[in-house]
C-alpha cells in the first residue's frame, strides 16, 4: 500500500517574485499511483504585511477585483515564521513538493525558509511541477477543465484542485490503482 507522500502546495502571494509576501499556504497530501487524496489538509492566512518581503502594487490592485471568499484571506494574522516550523511538522519525511510551475510556489517557499534560517522540508531530487504533467496530459487527451467546486485564488482549494488533476491525469495516462478513474471530489472533504 503507497503513503500519501506527494505534498500539493499553492500559494497566494503579493507579487511573482521569489521574496515576495505570502497571503496564504495551502497543502494537500496525495498518492497519484493510488488516486486517492487525503482530508487531512494544511492551510494558514499569514500577515504578509509584517513579513520583511516584495509587495507589489499590481498585484495589490489584481486582489481588489478578486472573489470576496479569496480575498478573505487578505486578513490572516499567522507569522510567516510559526507557520514554515508549522508546516515542517505535517509533512512527512521525504515528501515529493508539487507546485503548479517550476518557479512560483516551492521557490517562494524555499525563499522563506532560508529567510528565516529553517531547514527546507524536503529535497531537491523531489521537487514536482503540475504543469508539466498537465501539458503532457493535454497533448495526449486534451483539455481538462475546472468542474470541480472550490474557490479560485483560495491557496487550499487550489491545492485541492490541482492534486486532484494529478491524480486523474496520472490514473489516464499512466495508469493507477484506481483503473485510472479520477479520485473522489476533495471539495467535498470538511477543512481542517
Amino acid at each position: 500500500m503507497y503513503e500519501c507522500r506527494h505534498a500539493m502546495i499553492d500559494l497566494e502571494t503579493m507579487g511573482l517574485n521569489e521574496d515576495a509576501a505570502i497571503i496564504s499556504i495551502g497543502v494537500v497530501m496525495f498518492c497519484p499511483v493510488q488516486g486517492v487524496i487525503s482530508p487531512n489538509t494544511f492551510y494558514r492566512e499569514l500577515d504578509w504585511e509584517d513579513q520583511n518581503r516584495t509587495i507589489d502594487k499590481s498585484t495589490v490592485e489584481w486582489w481588489k477585483g478578486q472573489n470576496p471568499k479569496a480575498k478573505a484571506a487578505l486578513n490572516g494574522l499567522d507569522s510567516l515564521s510559526d507557520v514554515l516550523k508549522e508546516l515542517q511538522l505535517y509533512l512527512p519525511t521525504d515528501c515529493k513538493p508539487w507546485g503548479n510551475g517550476a518557479t512560483f510556489d516551492i521557490s517562494k517557499m524555499e525563499h522563506a525558509y532560508r529567510q528565516h534560517n529553517l531547514e527546507i522540508p524536503w529535497k531537491f531530487w523531489n521537487i514536482r511541477d503540475c504543469r508539466t504533467v498537465k501539458d503532457m496530459y493535454e497533448s495526449a487527451r486534451g483539455g481538462l477543465d475546472r468542474k470541480t467546486g472550490g474557490t479560485l485564488h483560495n491557496a487550499l482549494d487550489d491545492a485541492k484542485y490541482q492534486a486532484w488533476y494529478i491524480c486523474k491525469m496520472w490514473g489516464q495516462l499512466i495508469g493507477n490503482r484506481n483503473g485510472g478513474k479520477a479520485p473522489p471530489d476533495p471539495f467535498k472533504f470538511k477543512r481542517k
